[in-house]
């Protein structure tokens, strides 16, 4: 089956072909309907012309035959005369508006005049006297003859001229439109076989390039590399069947690949399963076998005299670390459940700050804070951000045994190519309009090792030889619970910065 743009492109020569035919109809159609009605109008305005100008020179004929009878035999002359002058003026003004070409508009002012000077001579016939009223009939005749019917004459063959070149023009278009009819209909049969042709050619070598394409789809997938055997044959049956077959070879690669997904992703679970396992017996070997040498050292002797304040200091703080190794299993092992409400994130921070405060100073760490001085409430759970952000505190602090600065900041979200730019404390009160707020640890210590650096987040991650490299996966879990985004990298300066979002809403 061709898909949509497979079929508009070989449709589309068909119909931009049929298109150009339908136009060229229609513009067909269109000039010889305004070449016919020019034609036609032209032909009726030649006729209707050269009928009024047979009348006109019919009439003045027989004027000039009354004229030049002989008087003493014609009866009612006078009457007869003044009868035809009349027809004459009527046969002249029906010329007179059918002048249209420059040449009758150029003969018609000439019969006018004629005519005129006729009717004016005429009127001075009666002053003539009996005795030269023939001889002076015969000048008005002749007159009449040379003014009015030569040119009638005239305008008469213009006329028929005219008639006769109208006549050649439209055999001239009726053979031109016999070309043009026979042009079309041998070149539209000629353009559609060569059209056909062209298409069949360009879909037979596509479906060439296809087949070759899948033979060499499908040795690959039967892991025959070898050579492809190209064959200037096939259609679309065949085609079809090759479809088929990679269909059902790929059908098969893919159930091969999802078992094997399947045995990796056992295989990660176990290699994970056993990480844990190792990083459980690590960290509660070391606190447990503190604890075994006090307890042994108190059974020494015949009668134990039991442990001394220091050691059961020791023994609690061991206790204490395997307490907090098994609390962080439990928090990476369940998910976490917000219990969120509106919240200060400023009293947090606060918070923080306190409860680190004295290892900072045992450290010689000076702890910097740029916070506002105005409230920030946020829909938060209170107790998950103050575990994220002691968490980050306590890895700063971890970064800088021999002493250092660590700073807090609060401020709008602003990306940069390195991370979340800072803005100035001052400043931190009007740049709360924004969606998000963002949270940032800085130190100066070592910063993070090139080789955790893109999985810094990942469990079991750590650069710290006691530590379990649970915390920052625990954070980016609680803080992309909140809808935030939680990053970590070296800063430009030295140490380490990271930086968490919060949104506003």
């Amino acid at each position: 089956m061709f898909t949509r743009p497979l079929a508009l492109k070989f449709l589309a020569p068909t119909v931009l072909v049929s298109l150009a035919l339908v136009i060229a109809c229609i513009f067909g159609a269109q000039w010889l309907n305004y070449l016919h009605t020019n034609l036609s109008r032209e032909l009726t305005e030649n006729i209707d012309s050269t009928r009024a100008a047979q009348e006109l020179e019919s009439v003045s004929e027989e004027l000039v035959d009354l004229l030049r009878r002989d008087h003493a035999s014609a009866a009612n002359l006078e009457t007869r005369i003044e009868t035809k002058t009349a027809e004459a003026q009527h046969a002249l003004s029906k010329v007179r508006p059918l002048a249209n070409l420059q040449r009758e508009q150029e003969l018609v002012p000439d019969i006018e005049n004629g005519f005129s000077e006729y009717l004016l001579r005429l009127g001075k016939r009666h002053q003539a006297s009996p005795a030269e009223l023939a001889d002076y009939d015969r000048k008005l005749a002749r007159q009449l003859d040379q003014d009015v019917v030569v040119k009638c004459k005239e305008l008469r063959d213009f006329n028929l001229g005219e008639i006769e070149r109208s006549n050649r023009d439209s055999q001239s278009i009726v053979s031109r439109l016999n070309w043009g009819l026979l042009a079309v209909g041998l070149g539209a049969p000629l353009s559609g076989l060569l059209l056909g042709y062209a298409m069949a050619r360009s879909l037979h070598h596509s479906i060439y390039q296809l087949s070759v394409g899948i033979r060499d789809a499908a040795g690959r997938l039967n892991r025959e590399l070898g050579s492809v055997t190209l064959e200037e044959k096939g259609d679309l049956p065949d085609l079809h069947r090759q479809l088929q077959g990679v269909i059902a070879e790929i059908e098969r690669v893919v159930e091969q690949l999802q078992q094997r997904e399947r045995e990796v992703l056992r295989a990660e679970q176990l290699a994970a399963v056993g990480q844990v396992a190792a990083g459980v017996a690590h960290e509660l070997r070391n606190p447990l076998t503190s604890v075994k040498m006090l307890v042994q050292t108190g059974m020494e002797g015949e009668q134990a005299a039991g442990l001394p304040p220091e050691d059961l200091k020791v023994m609690e703080h061991e206790i204490r670390r395997m307490e907090q190794c098994i609390q962080m299993f439990l928090d990476f092992a369940r998910p976490p459940r917000s219990e969120r409400r509106q919240t200060d994130l400023l009293a947090i921070l606060h918070r923080a700050l306190a409860l680190v405060e004295g290892p900072a100073r045992r450290q010689k760490v000076t702890l910097a804070a740029e916070l506002p001085g105005e409230p920030v409430p946020l829909m938060i759970d209170p107790e998950q951000i103050h575990q994220v952000v002691v968490n980050l505190l306590l890895n700063a602090l971890d970064a800088m045994p021999r002493g250092g600065t660590v700073q807090l900041s609060l401020m709008r979200q602003a990306q940069q190519a390195n991370g979340v730019a800072r803005t100035a404390a001052a400043d931190v009160k009007s740049e709360y309009a924004g969606d998000c707020v963002a949270v940032e640890v800085r130190d100066h210590g070592s910063g993070i090792a090139p080789r955790i650096r893109e999985r810094l987040f990942e469990p079991f991650v750590s650069s710290k030889e006691t530590g379990v490299g649970l915390g920052l996966s625990i954070c980016k879990r609680l803080i992309e619970a909140h809808g935030g985004t939680i990053h970590g990298d070296n800063a430009p300066e030295g140490g380490a910065v990271f930086t968490f979002t919060l949104p506003r809403g």
